[in-house]
């Protein structure tokens, strides 16, 4: 080739628009580090923006695993193609183990990815993580207000639930808060609120919010953003029996990331507040899905409805009904009951992870003790198997939970300050030294005295793990 012919230097525009916004989210991550200038480039809103555009949409498989191993430790050997990436307890800090030793830790997915990120839970200690699977960073979030409450049996409603949803004025994710303190003679919160945690903010704390949320949002059930808002499942009431309690009057709650308000959005044609109690909330070709199922006569049907929009044309459509009593025997199989679903009012057994192939097929896994996952064709009605873990041979256990994910160079922001003697009460410095000159084997006791002593200790083992 003519060296006259050549390009002597490479425009800036083709580099980061045509090359970099197409690697894949560890690579850009890595590419910060090579100079400031692409630093600031390669982190800017803009570029994010493009990023997302390019990737978002692409959806990959992950797992959630108790199995702290990973297949390189067990085998020696790099893990198979298409195999999913696993989140599991030796994705997090060493010390969440410290002071549980009897106990198995598990991570638990609290919300439908957003924009690249999730929100995982460790069990049994409540440690909450905004992690980012394409590039393994966490964040572990502060904590939030107390939901202590002083009246017996109140222990059932002294919960909060969190929500993840992205700001697209302030091109910022958005960590929402719902926390229920107590419950009134007529079994509704007697004190609920609600407050924001934004990533990247220089506050680096919990923001009230004037907006309350309209009830009970279901602690045990994930939380979903799509179409500018981050929904639940809900309930106004709370009745009690035997010393327990069941909800009534059901509703889907929504909070708007942008205003910070809260609605309710009406369900599809059908479905009432009691059967609402079978359903579970996800996000479906980026808009928000209800998945239902019951038992019409002598089969078991289930239903995927997609909302159309939000505002003045809300409303459902019905993307497809997959009735298991007129199925194949292969869907039979697969999607057939493995115990009486008319006396279950919690979890769907089937659960839908995203449309593929251009809306042709959904990806289905079972909620319990999943083990493959299979692409249904609503039009053919045929099912293939996509992912077996039975034949893979790869893992001591069936994994916890499937869930999907985009590739996302979002950043987490800086973590808070280790060294809390700095900035903290006179009493809390005076805990920090006496820590050094306690034996260990008392501190786990001593971390349920309080909020504030359990943070403490848990910072203190942590940087002892880590020195």
């Amino acid at each position: 080739m003519d060296p006259k012919r050549r390009c002597p230097v490479l425009p800036d525009e083709i580099t980061a628009d045509e090359i970099l916004a197409r690697l894949p989210a560890k690579s850009v991550v890595a590419c910060r580090s090579l100079s400031r200038a692409w630093a600031a480039a390669l982190s800017s809103d803009d570029f994010i923006d493009l990023y997302h555009s390019l990737h978002g949409g692409r959806l990959k498989i992950l797992r959630l695993h108790e199995e702290a191993k990973s297949y390189t430790d067990r085998h020696g050997a790099a893990p198979p193609d298409g195999m999913p990436l696993a989140i599991s307890a030796a994705s997090f800090p060493r010390m969440v183990k410290v002071f549980w030793e009897d106990w198995q830790t598990i991570p638990i997915l609290l919300t439908t990815q957003c924009r690249g990120l999730i929100i995982v839970e460790l069990n049994p200690m409540g440690l909450l993580y905004v992690c980012n699977p394409s590039t393994g960073q966490k964040r572990e979030l502060p904590q939030g207000r107390t939901t202590g409450c002083g009246r017996n049996r109140d222990w059932m409603h002294e919960y909060a639930s969190l929500g993840l949803g992205y700001d697209v004025r302030s091109r910022r994710h958005k960590v929402v808060r719902i926390y229920h303190k107590g419950y009134d003679g007529e079994g509704r919160p007697a004190s609920a609120g609600c407050e924001v945690y934004v990533l990247n903010d220089t506050a680096q704390s919990w923001r009230p919010v004037r907006a309350k949320p309209p009830g009970w949002v279901h602690p045990y059930k994930i939380t979903v953003f799509a179409q500018g808002h981050v929904y639940w499942l809900a309930h106004r009431k709370h009745h009690f029996y035997e010393g327990y309690t069941r909800p009534s009057e059901m509703f889907i709650a929504c909070f708007s990331v942008s205003e910070e308000t809260f609605a309710t959005v009406p369900p599809p044609p059908g479905v009432d507040s009691e059967t609402l109690s079978k359903q579970c909330l996800t996000v479906l070709a980026g808009r928000l899905s209800l998945f239902s199922w019951g038992c019409p006569d002598h089969g078991q049907r289930y239903d995927v409805w997609l909302l159309r929009d939000y505002g003045t044309n809300t409303g459902w459509d019905l993307h497809c009904r997959i009735d298991v009593a007129t199925a194949s025997l292969e869907v039979y199989r697969f999607l057939g009951p493995r115990y009486d679903v008319r006396h279950v009012d919690s979890y769907p057994p089937i659960i839908p992870l995203a449309i593929v192939d251009d809306g042709r097929c959904i990806l289905l896994a079972r909620s319990e003790l999943p083990d493959k996952i299979c692409a249904y064709a609503p039009l053919t009605g045929d099912i293939e198997n996509i992912l077996d873990f039975r034949s893979l041979q790869t893992l001591d256990r069936t994994p916890l939970e499937f869930a999907v994910y985009e590739e996302s160079i979002s950043t987490l922001g800086r973590q808070t300050c280790k060294d809390i003697i700095l900035t903290s009460s006179p009493s809390t410095q005076a805990l920090s030294l006496l820590l050094h000159l306690i034996p260990e084997h008392t501190l786990p006791s001593l971390m349920c005295v309080c909020r504030s002593w359990c943070t403490t200790i848990a910072l203190y083992l942590r940087g002892r793990a880590s020195r």
